[in-house]
């Protein structure tokens, strides 16, 4: 079993054709960009690896971008990749850890932990030589048994009452702008502004200009400098949950607990008329 959150190019490299090792594709784009994640998928991907999208592995009766799916939709639609909770699984993506992080924090959340995110993404995969495909293989459907930790997540009423008491500390991972509200959100008539409250902690600050993110010592200087005390509850929030993962992946590296997602985020947030802004 693996015992760091994050894996680096060369490590993963090694691990290819393993029997027991699942390459996770997690691209993913947000609805203002015209791009089919699935077709970029099976234009270049890691060999073996397989597509995960975040918009189907999701709450399918809800009106809200990917929400967490039921324990029995996860499994199914994991399962139907060919993983079972014995794998070791690697995700990946090529937008800096937009959706891997989600993904990571959606298979530990349902009782994975063999499960690691490549630092760096594909293009440093690329960049130390790592091997890739364009054939898309057809899945060998297996059982996948898991087990939902409902204390992973925030949902929106009891985000209400950490938002009253200040009893977490919410980080916001989106852009100053979004968060101020002095740039548009990427969805059409969603209003601006954060959760009060809520510190905004750039997903972007937490990695380097190559994507690799940094390590403990800075993140606990980035965690000290947004007054983030190592004895409080952290929950992240961003546009959708997705880049809110983020965080949790970097802050994994010097934090083991105390650490959860606002599912609904921003998206849910204020398009609810009683949610303070």
């Amino acid at each position: 079993m693996s015992t760091s959150n994050l894996i680096s190019a060369p490590e993963a490299i090694e691990l290819l054709g393993a029997d027991d090792v699942k390459f996770v594709d997690a691209t993913w784009y947000l609805p203002n960009m015209p791009v089919n994640a699935y077709e970029v998928f099976s234009d270049e991907h890691i060999p073996g690896a397989v597509h995960f999208d975040i918009d189907q592995v999701s709450d399918q009766s809800d009106d809200l971008p990917h929400m967490y799916p039921s324990l029995e939709r996860f499994e199914q639609c994991v399962g139907d990749m060919g993983i079972s909770e014995s794998h070791r699984v690697v995700v990946y993506d090529r937008s800096k850890y937009v959706a891997s992080a989600r993904v990571w924090w959606m298979f530990r959340s349902f009782g994975h932990a063999d499960i690691q995110v490549l630092n760096g993404g594909l293009a440093v995969w690329k960049a130390h030589g790592g091997a890739l495909d364009d054939e898309v293989r057809k899945n060998q459907s297996v059982c996948y048994t898991g087990q939902f930790n409902a204390d992973s997540i925030v949902l929106y009423d009891e985000m209400l009452d950490i938002v009253s008491s200040g009893s977490a500390s919410v980080l916001d991972a989106r852009s100053a702008g979004r968060f101020n509200a002095t740039e548009p959100e990427p969805r059409p008539g969603l209003r601006g502004g954060h959760i009060p409250g809520s510190v905004n902690l750039y997903y972007g600050e937490v990695m380097d200009d190559a994507g690799i993110l940094k390590g403990a010592d800075e993140i606990n200087s980035l965690l000290d400098s947004h007054d983030v005390k190592s004895e409080t509850p952290i929950v992240t929030t961003c546009g959708s949950g997705v880049t809110a993962a983020i965080l949790l992946l970097a802050m994994s590296q010097v934090r083991e607990s105390h650490m959860r997602l606002y599912d609904g985020s921003w998206t849910q947030w204020a398009l609810k008329s009683e949610s303070p802004v």
